[in-house]
């Protein structure tokens, strides 16, 4: 399963982010799954059970550090491709449908 956990502090006191979101990026990089950051979330692939602990630990350790936040989660769950590695096979096949590499 892929999911996107979009993770926002509200209430910080400060317009930038990314020094509150350091925490919750530790979190995601020591959970052992596979992940992707991006400029608007993070994608990370595992199962059903490590994904959505993950995406509770990280709410509740943005919670320590804002008066407020909002998790979104997107989830991708394909029962016909079981396994890992679809982070970077789904770049790969619409690269190949583009005919090159990417920005990512």
């Amino acid at each position: 399963m892929l999911a996107e956990l979009e993770i926002v502090p509200i209430g910080t006191g400060s317009a930038s982010v990314s020094s509150v979101l350091a925490h919750v990026a530790t979190l995601i990089d020591a959970s052992g799954l596979a992940y992707r950051v991006g400029p608007m979330g993070t994608v990370v692939e595992g199962s059903w059970d490590d994904v959505m602990k993950l995406a509770k630990q990280c709410h509740e350790a943005m919670l320590k550090q804002a008066l407020r936040v909002m998790t979104t989660i997107r989830i991708d769950d394909r029962r016909d491709q079981p396994g890992l590695g679809r982070i970077t096979s789904k770049v790969a096949s619409l690269e190949a449908k583009v005919g090159k590499p990417l920005h990512t």
